[in-house]
């Protein structure tokens, strides 16, 4: 048996390996893990084995929809972004609205804040990443309200080529994202990878997610006042497009 991941959202367990009325099981979230069983010869579909509701549950998937898993701390980055996603109803759950106020104040509460999503006046964005990154076991990840905080301190791990920092920063034309990176946005005039202020600057960041061809998806918190998805565009060598506010890719080292 083989481990892989599901790299599309929604993608639909069947009883059977065949398109047909009836016969599916439940759709598989981003990123959810499964056994793979076997090829069927001849056909696109594969047995897989995995967990739905603690029920371990067979059944086939499309082969073209499963990917290799990355590393374990990068698997369960995506995990979190993914639960608070769903748990966000896939950005539908607006910030102020019950019950998904609570869910950030849980994100503020765990960097020592006592906010929820009814202040709307605090961008809650960068309290997402540090939710998220926290219970994904980034121990040295520095959890902070703001996005500047953690970027910065990406740029000088970089700088001071330490190993073991879980992220580095770098230009948009240097690195190529990769499932659990994070690409960052400028939320202000002149910021830029070479001109960070260190007093702080506002910005944002996304975790990506999903990977095609010319696209990255990202998932990130605050995004149209809710935990959502957005897409950023690759050009042909597979690097970020300079597009909108996008400055820097957060390499996940870990």
């Amino acid at each position: 048996m083989a481990t892989a991941r599901v790299k599309t959202d929604g993608l639909n367990l069947r009883r059977t390996p065949r398109v047909e009325p009836g016969n599916i099981i439940a759709p598989l979230p981003l990123a959810q893990e499964v056994e793979v069983l076997g090829q069927l010869s001849g056909q696109d579909f594969v047995e897989v084995e995995t967990d739905l509701g603690g029920v371990s549950t067979r059944g086939f998937v499309r082969s073209d929809f499963l990917r290799p898993s990355v590393s374990p701390l990068k698997e369960a980055l995506l995990q979190e972004a993914v639960k608070q996603w769903i748990r966000f109803e896939r950005g539908q759950g607006r910030e102020t609205a019950d019950p998904f106020f609570g869910f950030i104040g849980e994100f503020w509460r765990a960097i020592g804040l006592n906010l929820n999503g009814r202040d709307t006046d605090q961008p809650w964005s960068a309290a997402y990443i540090s939710f998220i990154a926290r219970n994904a076991g980034y121990t040295g990840f520095p959890f902070a309200p703001a996005h500047a905080r953690y970027i910065l301190d990406a740029k000088h791990q970089r700088q001071s080529n330490n190993p073991t920092a879980p992220f580095w920063l770098f230009r948009l034309s240097e690195q190529r994202p990769q499932l659990g990176d994070l690409v960052c946005l400028r939320r202000q005039q002149g910021i830029s990878f070479d001109n960070l202020p260190a007093d702080g600057f506002i910005s944002h960041c996304d975790v990506v997610v999903e990977i095609r061809d010319r696209t990255v998806r990202a998932l990130g918190g605050n995004v149209r006042n809710s935990v959502s998805v957005s897409s950023y565009s690759l050009n042909e060598d597979g690097f970020l497009r300079e597009q909108g506010r996008l400055f820097a890719v957060m390499r996940n080292n870990l």
